[in-house]
């Protein structure tokens, strides 16, 4: 007898056969039949959206479909939302899929989705959905920091997580939540490289050594005193000595001296293991941050001490941050050309420093990848501006716009791209236009950058 996990591939199968002869219709309510006899079925869900959306964006009566879906939805979504306070958090997800198969881009019923999966413990469901709030909602703080979290706690996919609480930042640079996950990221990586995987005969006897389970245990503390430090890098370098090639000992040693603030040996420790593994380009990234986290130091100690000339050594050591920031980041773009989030990083900071046709030349090419499209777009508008190219400018901005209007809420990124397409066009003299977006802003955040000021000045 077939069991209900057999009976959604078949239907899955028979979707996917369907989807190819552009049977959209038949295709949904097989996907739809798919999850809810097996609702952790992530690949049958996920191609349920895409065909859905695939399918609203091929009609010529997109909003109109959208009204006409979100009318026919609202016994749906009443429907899951009674079962979703009686904690029936199963059948709340098969509302939501009924909504979402008429409004894939439906923000707030992906989220209760999502937040279903995670009650529901299915793990990649709901990654799959925060993940697609994200490709609509790039700046999206709170689902970044749903998604970071999961990515860090459940999944263990740290670097994914890094990734996450790295954007809120750039959208919030005081974003507590964002800095302490980042924390706690680098924190679990060091302990990540530090595990023994090799449970052979001469590790299970090492455990067996009271000192060494004193140093293991030292090794799992997240906060670890100096001479918790002092201990581990001892124990580390020993190894070290006995295995001279094992790049896994060695990255796990210059970490430790990161977190010891013995920087240069860390470097140095960094260097010995790119030299054994030259391919693995996140040695540069980590070199990269141990002469920024150096620098950053001697920034501190500057400010703290306040010398005279506390404000010329300052500015003296934020540009050699900025330069050697920029130096790495052209090395791994050279070593990894086709990494995308690598071209829009290293584009942000040129664009910083006034290299305006550098950065321009790279976020053409991170524009590429989706999850950095919007972003680029808009930095590409801004280099356009630098350049006085308004009409370029105003293309980008209206670009980012058109993607982010699939959402009724106007979020900070959307009020910085609105904010730049209104002065465009106040630059180019269509005052009218210019106050129309400012005034967009002005309703939802009084407050955004000068916007008050420029409503009081057309009203005068």
């Amino acid at each position: 007898m077939a069991t209900a996990s057999d009976k959604a591939v078949k239907l899955f199968e028979k979707a996917k056969d369907a989807f190819n002869k552009n049977s959209d219709d038949y295709a949904l309510n097989l996907l739809l039949n798919a999850v809810t006899i097996a609702p952790d079925f992530v690949q049958a869900r996920h191609l349920m959206h895409l065909i859905a959306k695939k399918k609203l964006e091929k009609s010529k009566v997109v909003l109109v479909k959208r009204l006409l879906g979100n009318i026919s939805s609202i016994p749906h979504y009443i429907i899951g939302l009674f079962n979703y306070a009686r904690k029936n958090y199963q059948q709340a997800i098969i509302n939501y899929e009924h909504i979402l198969i008429n409004d894939p881009a439906n923000i707030p019923v992906l989220k209760m989705l999502g937040d279903c999966a995670e009650k529901q413990d299915m793990l990649e469901t709901a990654i799959d959905t925060y993940e697609t709030i994200r490709v609509l909602m790039p700046s999206d703080i709170k689902n970044l920091k749903k998604l970071g979290d999961i990515y860090k706690d459940d999944a263990g996919e740290l670097e994914k997580a890094r990734e996450c609480y790295a954007s809120i930042i750039q959208y919030d640079k005081k974003n507590q939540d964002a800095r302490k996950g980042l924390s706690d990221v680098a924190a679990l990586g060091t302990i990540e490289k530090g595990s023994y995987d090799d449970l052979d005969s001469s590790f299970l006897t090492k455990v067996k050594d009271a000192d060494y389970a004193q140093k293991a245990e030292k090794r799992m503390r997240a906060v670890k005193s100096e001479e918790d430090l002092r201990i581990i890098i001892n124990d580390l370098e020993d190894q070290h000595r006995k295995e001279p090639n094992n790049v896994k000992t060695i990255l796990e040693l210059a970490g430790y001296c990161i977190q010891a603030k013995q920087f240069d040996r860390a470097i140095e420790w960094y260097k010995q293991a790119r030299k054994l593994a030259p391919e693995d380009y996140t040695i540069t990234k980590n070199i990269m941050n141990a002469e920024t986290l150096k620098i950053d130091e001697a920034i501190i100690f500057v400010q703290q001490e306040q010398p005279s000339d506390a404000k010329s050594q300052l500015l003296k050591l934020q540009e050699v941050r900025t330069q050697t920031v920029i130096k790495y980041f052209k090395q791994m773009v050279n070593e990894r050309p086709n990494d995308r989030e690598l071209r829009y990083q290293l584009g942000r900071v040129l664009y910083e420093v006034g290299q305006t046709d550098e950065a321009l030349k790279q976020f053409q090419i991170s524009v590429n990848e989706p999850r950095f499209k919007l972003q680029s777009c808009n930095y590409m508008g801004l280099c356009f501006i630098n350049k006085h190219m308004f009409d370029l400018a105003e293309v980008q901005f209206k670009t980012a716009l058109n993607e982010l209007s699939t959402s009724s809420q106007m979020d900070s990124f959307t009020k910085e791209v609105m904010y730049n397409l209104a002065n465009v066009f106040e630059q180019t003299g269509q005052l009218e236009k210019a106050v129309e977006k400012y005034k967009e802003i002005y309703k939802v955040d009084i407050g955004f950058k000068d916007v008050s000021d420029k409503i009081k000045k057309t009203y005068r």
